[in-house]
């Protein structure tokens, strides 16, 4: 910098290399300094590079659900009480007023979380920013359900990002049951798109709700949405760019075990166990469609009731005996808590990245 140069006189690429390591909260107060810096701040070139620099630390997010009050709630982890000896939750995120009872947590793919709660309401969130756009109402017209007697039976959801336009979706799939005519309706999927906020929606031979389970984790990668079988011999995926389901094969050891879906090092993986007095756990990761290898096994260890996912360290999120989210090491085999929480347990992890994504 020459002397007597001011910082709004520094060139773009500078002044975006400065911005880029620093916090959200930060540059959203910059924004409002002059119209160039609120121009490149929002520009797709810097909220790409601002999400991928290493600067921008991950954090975990925590869904958890409190027993009494019936409510859930998100929560952060900062990457670096991660590394400490003595952990507690942090203070809860501020989600809008009307998702106090959460449900469904999806994501977060670029920053951005996907919400459902139990009055049927959607909306994409971006914690950092705490922008949020309400979903319009999923509806079955131009479809032929209108018996009286047809019941939705089952439904599950998915949210990726079409790696060929950057477009955010949101993928539903309703299974109907009519219990006077004793069939079942072919599954009608719903697929939402943020640039147009609309739904689009289809019926599928293919895939079925009842097919498979929720994740606990993100399972969005590369351009597809993955959920695990209710078989834990197969693996479903939603090709977010062409709309379409593919069902993937899994090892037949997986059938004797119990497993959930998650992401591992930057690849697809399951985190297969058997649990009973003692639990093992296999960590299976898929290098190619349909073609797995064996990562890490640990075990047998007490006090686990399931494996939820892994941390980027290499550290094994779990779900203990007493409902309690933890850490394990698997090289020592060490379990940190991650608590305690009173009245409450864990019903999704995921790591997250602050975004500037906007969502209108």
């Amino acid at each position: 910098m020459n002397e007597g140069t001011t910082f709004l006189e520094l060139p773009a690429d500078v002044v975006m290399e400065i911005f880029s390591k620093l916090p959200v909260k930060s540059l959203l107060r910059f924004k409002a300094v002059c119209k160039y810096w609120c121009s490149l701040i929002q520009s797709p070139t810097f909220v790409a590079k601002h999400l991928r620099h290493h600067k921008n630390q991950e954090n975990l997010l925590v869904h958890c659900y409190h027993v009494h009050g019936g409510a859930s709630a998100l929560s952060l982890f900062p990457d670096e009480y991660l590394a400490g000896t003595s952990l507690e939750y942090q203070d809860h995120i501020p989600t809008p007023t009307s998702f106090s009872t959460v449900s469904t947590v999806l994501g977060p793919v670029d920053g951005l979380v996907f919400i459902y709660n139990d009055h049927s309401l959607m909306l994409l969130w971006n914690p950092a920013t705490r922008e949020v756009k309400l979903l319009p109402p999923l509806v079955v017209s131009s479809l032929p359900l209108s018996s009286p007697s047809r019941t939705l039976y089952s439904h599950v959801f998915g949210f990726g990002k079409d790696p060929s336009t950057n477009d955010f979706k949101v993928v539903c799939v309703r299974d109907y049951w009519d219990d006077d005519l004793q069939v079942w309706y072919v599954p009608l999927v719903s697929v939402y798109t943020l640039s147009s906020h609309s739904w689009r929606q289809f019926r599928d031979y293919t895939f079925s709700s009842l097919r498979v389970v929720k994740s606990y984790t993100n399972t969005y990668l590369n351009g597809f949405y993955y959920w695990g079988g209710i078989s834990s011999c197969r693996v479903f995926a939603f090709d977010v760019r062409n709309e379409i389901f593919r069902e993937i094969r899994t090892p037949d050891t997986f059938k004797s075990m119990q497993g959930n879906l998650a992401l591992y090092n930057d690849s697809l993986a399951t985190f297969a166990y058997n649990r009973g007095t003692e639990t093992s756990v296999d960590v299976w990761v898929m290098e190619a469609e349909g073609s797995w290898i064996k990562k890490v096994s640990i075990g047998p260890l007490l006090n686990i009731r399931r494996a939820l996912g892994s941390w980027k360290t290499g550290f094994i999120f779990i779900e203990t005996g007493i409902m309690q989210l933890a850490l394990l090491n698997p090289d020592t085999k060490e379990i940190r808590h991650l608590g305690p929480r009173i009245n409450c347990y864990c019903l999704q992890v995921s790591s997250y990245k602050e975004s500037l994504v906007r969502l209108h």
